[in-house]
């Protein structure tokens, strides 16, 4: 399996899809892409900041895309994000579910996250100091 961390300007997760993530049908759940998204983008956003836990996610998801390639099983699989465009207080995710080792895509997805401050309750800017730390992986 993949090791997390910075790989040709993608932060590679690694993840082993579990009996949970899987429908009736006993392939993934269209749903459930999302959410290896979300850990994606936490991993990443971690990496970057030197979070680790909920309460240092700074933003809040403001848009939410998939496209679907191939089915997935109880398999490993690797969730590669990268940040695409950063605007004064949003930024954008790009996302792509691999399987095979990391060789077949099986999902591509796009989420545009606004940065937050959960204290004030409002939107805030993207700061120079992290606009240049995305910018440097």
């Amino acid at each position: 399996m993949t090791a997390e961390g910075w790989s040709d300007g993608w932060y590679l997760t690694p993840w082993q899809v579990i009996f949970r993530d899987l429908d009736a049908f006993g392939h993934v759940n269209n749903a459930t892409f999302f959410t290896y998204f979300e850990w994606g983008r936490a991993r990443l956003w971690f990496s970057l900041t030197g979070g680790g836990v909920a309460r240092d996610i700074g933003f809040i998801v403001a848009r939410a895309e998939c496209d679907f390639k191939q089915q997935l099983a109880i398999e490993p699989i690797e969730i590669r994000t990268r940040v695409g465009e950063i605007r004064n207080t949003s930024i954008e995710f790009l996302s792509e579910v691999r399987r095979d080792d990391g060789r077949q895509i099986a999902a591509t997805g796009r989420v545009i996250v606004v940065l937050y401050d959960w204290e004030r309750q409002q939107k805030v800017p993207v700061s120079d100091e992290l606009r240049h730390r995305m910018r440097g992986n």
